[in-house]
């Protein structure tokens, strides 16, 4: 019972300084309204969960929300349109104009076949928008199966009809220090809450060392070049080829 509160207590902490990922969460917005403009028509998201990208979509976008019944199982809460599983898409060939996968490839036992599904129910010259991880901590285990980096996910062009048209990379190297050390900090004391180790002592000092972190964090990135050798991860975005 201790981990739900504490994750509960977190959530309400999540827009300030005292959350160990404040500097993932302030970019969160800007990240979805950006990949929002790009898309139109028929929209799938896969692992769509609360469907965050409505808010930021214009009237005229269909959106049809999937997600994985065990992955609901695990206590998320959604609002699917749709159950499935992204590696076999319950849907006609190129019968969406886009299709958005945020913050989900990592968890697929296979993303090669569920590239080709999307493309597959993708219509020509539509886009998949995809979000993945580089540089984040295992999740949601035991189903967290691989990261990307950005050439990595160019190679799918190599070995699909598509073509990469944007690549943004997440996280300027001193935002990604920080956020790793203060969800290092963050894992070590809900693990002693919850095995009541004495390395529960040290939950003020960590109090006070994560807005520390975040906002040294947050002000010497801005002060540096970022040259995306260090990133959280990764929005790469691709065209079908017709």
């Amino acid at each position: 019972m201790i981990a739900p509160k504490f994750r509960r207590l977190l959530s309400g902490l999540r827009h300030t300084p005292l959350h160990p990922q404040w500097l993932v969460f302030r970019d969160a917005q800007m990240h979805k309204q950006r990949v929002a403009q790009h898309i139109h028509g028929r929209l799938l998201d896969i692992g769509c969960g609360e469907k965050p990208l409505m808010p930021f979509l214009g009237d005229g976008v269909e959106y049809i929300g999937l997600d994985y019944p065990p992955t609901v199982a695990k206590g998320y809460s959604g609002k699917a349109d749709v159950f499935g599983d992204g590696q076999r898409l319950p849907f006609k060939d190129a019968s969406f104009d886009c299709i958005s996968i945020m913050d989900v490839m990592e968890h697929l036992p296979n993303p090669e076949a569920a590239f080709r599904e999307m493309l597959s129910v993708l219509k020509p010259g539509g886009i998949l928008i995809s979000q993945t991880p580089f540089l984040y901590p295992l999740h949601d285990l035991p189903h967290d199966f691989q990261r990307w980096t950005g050439e990595g996910l160019r190679q799918y062009t190599m070995r699909h009809p598509a073509d990469l048209i944007e690549l943004t990379h997440h996280g300027k190297p001193l935002e990604t220090a920080a956020v790793l050390a203060n969800l290092a900090l963050a894992k070590g004391m809900l693990e002693s809450l919850q095995t009541r180790h004495p390395g529960l002592l040290l939950l003020p000092l960590v109090l006070l060392l994560v807005p520390a972190i975040n906002l040294a964090g947050w002000l010497m990135a801005r002060l540096v070049p970022d040259d995306g050798f260090m990133p959280l991860g990764y929005t790469a975005m691709f065209r079908k080829r017709a």
